[in-house]
């Protein structure tokens, strides 16, 4: 029985998740929609004057820009040998800094156990950055490859991300090689 009541309580507490972050979905595309249907009266009336002030009230009480706008961008780079992210505002401003050399425990090569690293990491920022809560977020994504869909789905379960941005800088084949010199064969006379 009690074995039954906890699995019940695990699936439940996951679909209330889902639900929320599809009622959050819903208000964006809603306010989506009475933007379009206000420009659309813009662009037929030509003006802003000639549409009613009760219909101009009702929109903007309706419509907050606030809520289509990007407010953080969180920056996740692997480096050779260190994980880096930060998380600024849109003007730039330095929020949070944090790499994996400085958090945990793991020295040179350890940092290369991405997973555990970058695992961590994101916990980390998730409890420290408590301002983040559901504002729309830019994800931006460097030289990451392979661990994208695990960063994704854990920061999709607790932030609202709008915009990811991947960006892979490292060549999947290297650097092209130096042309190699011929030697010079001399005769030698005797």
């Amino acid at each position: 029985m009690i074995l039954s009541n906890i699995l019940f309580y695990n699936l439940t507490s996951k679909l209330k998740l889902r639900t929320s972050t599809l009622k959050k979905e819903k208000f964006y595309i809603k306010n989506l929609l009475n933007q379009a249907i206000y420009l659309k009266k813009l662009k037929k009336n030509g003006s802003i004057r000639s549409l009613n002030k009760k219909e101009f009230i009702s929109f903007s009480k309706k419509m907050n820009l606030k809520d289509f706008t990007v407010a953080y961008i969180i920056s996740i780079s692997f480096l050779k040998a260190n994980i880096v992210i930060h998380v600024s505002d849109i003007q730039g401003k330095l929020k949070l800094f944090y790499s994996v050399g400085s958090i945990i425990d793991l020295h040179g090569k350890q940092k290369r156990k991405r997973q555990i690293a970058i695992s961590k990491l994101i916990f980390l920022v998730l409890k420290k950055a408590v301002f983040l809560g559901q504002k729309p977020i830019a994800l931006h994504l460097n030289n990451v490859n392979f661990y994208k869909n695990l960063i994704i789905s854990k920061l999709k379960r607790n932030l609202y991300i709008k915009i990811i941005k991947i960006l892979n800088q490292i060549p999947y084949n290297g650097c092209r090689k130096k042309k190699l010199r011929r030697k010079k064969y001399i005769k030698k006379f005797k």
